[in-house]
């Protein structure tokens, strides 16, 4: 590229005017070998007005370098192409370079003098070539007078003449100290960033708001959602079915509206068999979307076996229970009773009441043995159904407990599903149990309302109120969580209105264990 620079003087005397012309000779009048005083006077005259507009044009071009080096961060210079000598250093300079720019006139190795070691080889280096069209660029550090480092970036550019003969070097520098801070300070956020993402096991999505993927990041141990493909550029809804790709995108949507991290899960069919994936999506973006994704097949699978294992230890304990201890009680009833009547049969009256009070407290040992019975193996809510079985629970609960329990269940709650029922009255006696031993409650009320779409479960008491740090780290919260899941539904807990704690699950009416 060719770059020509007008001469100032040409441009400042035009703009002030043309100067006063020399008297015209006629056409073939012989030049006088001497001027007369008055036109020598008249020569002096012409060309002190010519340097006067020539240097009030250059101080004006300078003042405009000066603005616009200032301005855009740059400086100018101009070089001879064969000795490297500079000519012009534009006001930027001292900007860039945080020097005076007299100083390299006079001095040019101070220019160099200011790069510390290492960078003033590269300098040398980069004069030392052949200008080419634009391509010499290069970037290096100089030290200010406080010892400060700073990044200059400069390109250089060829002056020819009419032959194509080299005649200058243009320079433009600029200070590009905070761009490279800049790029250090992404580059670090950037390595912090993948060793963090290598430090995660799960898959790691970053999703567009219609869902097509633009990184994607492969889980250490788990098989991928997919084959082996490229997912970047992919969209959700050609990679996964249909129904788990309409649930992915609500959860996008439902990201992106709410600005809050949505959690949901989801089964999808691999080569092997049917896997259960846990994922949390985080807004990043006003159209993006971080999607965390997590194979808990094998959780679930442990849960679900240790959940069998209580249920089975249960049942065990409670028949133990009534068929073991509950006979032994019976039997020790029968005969107290007997021994009460022999006494009273010989008049021995107060051994005979003595008896009497011994069967008594049998009695209830009896009592509270078939009430414990009950509740590990609800036989009512086999034979009868959820609701029955619920009623039989509060009864038991405010004998055992001397608490009041009510129940309140819609007619048409009613779950046929005798997995369903069982997980749901797992997750009453649970939360009532900790009303009571826990919370200090009073008074418990169960609710069960049917919807449309939708039954609604609340167990809600009158306690010392829910505790997040000592309550949610429990095995009994975590296992109505689990039971929760296991029917497609939804747990939360929190505080209730009247001051003590409420749990709240969700789940469709006809809903089937996973």
């Amino acid at each position: 590229m060719d770059v020509s620079v007008p001469m100032a003087e040409p441009a400042a005397a035009h703009r002030a005017g043309p100067p006063p012309a020399l008297p015209a000779l006629p056409r073939g009048h012989p030049l006088k070998p001497r001027l007369t005083l008055a036109e020598a006077l008249d020569l002096l005259e012409v060309e002190t007005s010519r340097r006067q507009l020539a240097e009030q044009g250059l101080r004006e071009s300078e003042e405009r370098f000066r603005q616009m080096s200032q301005y855009l961060g740059k400086f100018l210079w101009l070089s001879d192409a064969e000795t490297n000598e500079l000519i012009y250093v534009s006001p930027g300079y001292e900007q860039v370079w945080h020097r005076y720019r007299e100083a390299s006139y006079a001095l040019p190795e101070d220019w160099l003098g200011a790069t510390p070691p290492g960078n003033s080889n590269r300098m040398h280096e980069r004069t030392s070539q052949p200008v080419s069209e634009g391509r010499n660029k290069s970037e290096y550090q100089v030290a200010g007078p406080d010892g400060s480092l700073r990044w200059i970036r400069d390109r250089m550019f060829p002056i020819r003449d009419s032959s194509g003969e080299t005649l200058y070097t243009l320079g433009i520098a600029e200070d590009v100290t905070d761009l490279k801070n800049l790029e250090a300070t992404q580059q670090q956020n950037h390595a912090q960033l993948c060793a963090l993402l290598a430090a995660v096991p799960d898959m790691v999505f970053r999703l567009r708001r219609d869902g097509t993927i633009l990184e994607f990041k492969p889980a250490k141990d788990s098989p991928p959602l997919t084959p082996s493909i490229e997912l970047v550029g992919r969209n959700l809804t050609e990679l996964l079915p249909d129904q788990v790709a309409r649930q992915a995108m609500h959860y996008l949507e439902l990201t992106l509206s709410t600005r809050r991290i949505q959690t949901f899960t989801c089964q999808h069919l691999l080569p092997d068999y049917l896997r259960d994936f846990e994922a949390h999506s985080v807004l990043c973006g006003e159209d993006e979307v971080i999607a965390v994704v997590r194979d808990v097949t094998d959780r679930k699978k442990l849960e679900k076996e240790i959940l069998e294992i209580s249920s089975r230890e249960q049942q065990r304990i409670g028949q133990d229970l009534h068929d073991g201890l509950g006979q032994h009680l019976t039997g020790i009833t029968f005969l107290s009773k007997a021994l009460e009547r022999k006494l009273a049969a010989k008049q021995l009256s107060d051994e005979a009441t003595e008896a009497a009070e011994i069967g008594k407290l049998v009695m209830q040992a009896l009592s509270q043995t078939r009430n414990l019975a009950r509740g590990l193996f609800p036989v009512e809510l086999e034979q009868n159904g959820l609701v029955t079985g619920l009623q039989e629970l509060a009864s038991t609960v405010e004998r055992l407990y001397r608490i009041k329990c009510h129940l309140d269940c819609d007619s048409a709650a009613q779950i046929t599903n005798n997995i369903v029922a069982t997980h749901v009255f797992r997750i009453v006696q649970e939360a009532i149990n900790n009303s009571a031993k826990h919370g200090k409650a009073q008074h418990v009320r169960v609710t069960l309302r049917s919807h449309a779409d939708r039954n609604v479960l609340r167990i809600e008491d009158d306690g010392a109120g829910f505790k997040p740090g000592s309550r949610t780290e429990g095995l009994g919260l975590k296992i109505m969580q689990y039971r929760a899941r296991r029917i497609g539904g939804t747990f939360e807990i929190g505080p209730s209105s009247v001051g003590g704690t409420v749990v709240t699950v969700t789940f469709k009416p006809r809903a089937e264990a996973h």
